[in-house]
């Protein structure tokens, strides 16, 4: 199953700040996915040991990279249904995590 089916399978159909049933699905630890993908892309290109970050990644929901990419956290836990202009504020105002505030808790 797709992220985008398993976030609206638990989620719905509609844009869960606003209601709008025009919906995609929106990664909320996308900051955290930025940052360990940055921290991981130094290390492979400094030619440094990837074992241990790699483990500290992959219990964070990230569990695969390919030598140029991170994996995302597909975990419904890390998924919100948004509208497409919620989901554009959301990164336009770079809300990350802080999403959760206005979010019914994640399943």
């Amino acid at each position: 199953m797709s992220y985008r089916e398993t976030g609206l399978s638990v989620y719905g159909h509609k844009c869960e700040l606003c209601g709008f049933s025009v919906v995609e699905v929106h990664h909320i630890g996308y900051q955290l996915h930025t940052e360990w993908e940055n921290k991981i892309r130094s290390k492979y290109k400094a030619g440094e040991d990837m074992s241990l970050i790699l483990e500290e990644v992959k219990a964070l929901g990230f569990l695969s990279w390919n030598g140029q990419d991170l994996s995302k956290d597909n975990r419904s836990t890390n998924l919100a249904v948004l509208c497409g202009n919620c989901h554009s504020l959301v990164h336009l105002f770079d809300a990350g995590m802080n999403l959760l505030k206005a979010l019914p808790k994640r399943i």
